[in-house]
């Protein structure tokens, strides 16, 4: 991973690890109280590749029941390309998981499952609405998914990626 000051502008202000580990930390919550259980290791790789590539993104409906299983039969062009997303994103995914960890806004527990903890953070401008705000409530549609999609290695294995 390159040094802040190397990186180009673009991704030094879209995939910074406060917005990413936002991103995450959403998931994890909903997942969390979806489930009432906590959210493998390896699944919080596949966060970022799903709610930041925009057209996956879009094609998420809010309003929708359907399980992640039927979503993707119906959206099978999706997984073109998401190995490679995923892959690209795992240095990014590592930052947040750190910068998480040293906010102590997460937790590893003993059996490699994560968990949110409460913690104080300030209120942000710019997260009702665009954008942004998508991103953020694709993250916890995708949290709802994880929760009810089966184990790590059939969500793995339904995204065509292995952990």
């Amino acid at each position: 991973m390159k040094s802040w000051g190397n990186r180009p502008g673009e991704i030094s202000h879209l995939l910074n690890p406060a917005f990413c580990g936002e991103i995450i930390r959403r998931t994890l919550i909903a997942y969390q109280q979806k489930s009432e259980t906590n959210l493998e290791f390896p699944l919080i790789y596949l966060v970022l590749p799903i709610t930041l590539h925009r057209e996956t993104r879009e094609r998420i409906e809010l309003s929708s029941r359907n399980k992640m299983h039927v979503w993707l039969q119906a959206n099978q062009d999706i997984r073109i390309g998401f190995s490679e997303r995923a892959k690209q994103l795992v240095p990014i995914t590592n930052e947040a998981i750190q910068f998480l960890l040293n906010q102590r806004a997460l937790e590893i527990g003993v059996e490699g499952d994560l968990r949110v903890t409460p913690y104080r953070r300030k209120k942000i401008e710019g997260y009702s609405s665009g954008e942004i705000q998508d991103i953020m409530k694709k993250a916890e549609k995708v949290g709802k998914w994880f929760s009810s999609a089966g184990t790590t290695s059939t969500i793995f294995t339904m995204w065509g990626v292995r952990p």
